[in-house]
């Protein structure tokens, strides 16, 4: 009966760790940069920054090119005061980072801030986040008449794999879906297929592969018959 507790206990544990690895490995993400600013900072008034976070956590870093102000960088969420780095007085470069929480989806702002009356502040500011998203612009809804088309471009992924995934929200008419891979300058076709009124699920995903930009086109290709979709472009582990 102990040896039976044991080996069932022993099963258990080792589900449970399967089922956290497949979490853990759904999320996938790739660092990317949220904003980027240089110039310099005089007494008269606060360089003002602002972004929106992708990801529960954003790092801010700070590099002080030149000058030799006292300054205060001051950061903010949605408005409310979140952390601050202070440059002391002197010509020393230094760069400094924080690393902010508990931000996805809120406005972040970057005040630099020189305390000097007589000094300038010269500077360079990198924020970078995580994300999961990686169609341009966000994903893209919307309804095709007979012979319109929407093109949805991606970023490259960071893992060299991409998910699109095209649904049919409501329709009945029958689409082509062409996808294109940016190679240098010019844009190659790669793939094209044909989403049926019988589409399994009223979905199709494609699993694209490299570290390319890619262009995926939906049109409809029915006439008197609508196409109302969503597509959008995901990080593929």
């Amino acid at each position: 009966m102990k040896n039976y507790i044991n080996t069932h206990m022993k099963t258990i544990i080792l589900a449970l760790a399967v089922l956290m690895v497949g979490i853990t490995t759904n999320a996938q993400s790739c660092t990317s940069t949220l904003k980027t600013r240089s110039g310099t900072v005089m007494a008269g008034g606060p360089a003002k920054t602002t972004f929106t976070a992708t990801s529960n956590s954003v790092r801010i870093s700070v590099n002080k090119t030149g000058g030799k102000a006292k300054t205060t960088v001051n950061i903010y969420a949605n408005g409310s005061f979140k952390d601050r780095m202070i440059f002391e007085n002197g010509r020393d470069t230094p760069t400094k980072a924080k690393t902010i929480t508990g931000v996805s989806g809120k406005s972040i702002r970057v005040d630099i801030v020189n305390q000097s009356v007589a000094n300038k502040f010269k500077y360079s500011m990198k924020a970078t986040g995580s994300t999961t998203n990686l169609a341009i612009g966000g994903r893209k809804t919307g309804r095709l008449l007979g012979n319109q088309k929407k093109t949805l471009e991606t970023n490259a992924s960071c893992t060299n794999k991409t998910r699109v995934t095209i649904k049919r929200t409501s329709g009945r008419a029958r689409g082509t879906v062409r996808v294109w891979r940016k190679v240098g300058n010019s844009w190659v076709e790669h793939s094209s297929d044909t989403f049926e009124r019988s589409q399994p699920r009223n979905e199709m995903v494609l699993n694209l592969n490299g570290n390319n930009k890619f262009k995926v086109e939906l049109k409809n290709i029915s006439i008197g018959n609508t196409f109302s979709y969503t597509m959008d472009a995901r990080v593929r582990n």
